[in-house]
């Protein structure tokens, strides 16, 4: 596991570690509206406290974190959603994705810091990837996190 990969898991398995005390804290799970991408639509999730060790690759889907990409503003990408036949009920692979220096000048032509379009579903950000705008890393965390439509 190289340094970023180390960085960011342990970024992610700390905010996945509050946001479980919160929700055992509430005794109930705590969705949080309009935080993922998947297929061009937004989708809400339910925070859980499930996390687990490893799965097989047909159980999980894969989830694009842009967290650590360089560049803000650009939410989750899921690679299924609900109504999609190979979709597994928001048990996800997290995938770790990094903005080169070439998809940055692509993403943020201004300068800011900030996406000026998000990606919006997994076939992008396959796309994005292929052009070299994109690098995709497992992160080797896996967890639990329903997607329901917005506005539900």
């Amino acid at each position: 596991m190289n340094n970023l990969t180390k960085k960011f898991s342990l970024l992610l398995i700390s905010a996945f570690a509050v946001a479980s005390l919160n929700a055992r804290s509430e005794k109930a799970a705590t969705l949080v509206e309009d935080v993922i991408w998947a297929n061009g639509e937004i989708y809400s999730t339910v925070l859980t406290t499930n996390s687990f060790k490893n799965a097989p690759a047909h159980s999980v889907d894969y989830l694009y974190n842009f967290m650590m990409s360089g560049l803000e503003g650009q939410r989750p990408v899921s690679d299924a959603a609900p109504g999609d036949q190979h979709y597994n009920g928001g048990r996800w692979s997290v995938q770790i994705v990094v903005f080169t220096e070439v998809g940055k000048l692509a993403h943020d032509p201004d300068g800011d810091g900030i996406v000026n379009f998000e990606l919006t579903s997994a076939e992008m950000v396959l796309h994005h990837e292929a052009i070299g705008h994109l690098e995709i890393m497992p992160a080797n965390f896996y967890f639990s996190c329903p997607l329901v439509k917005s506005g539900q």
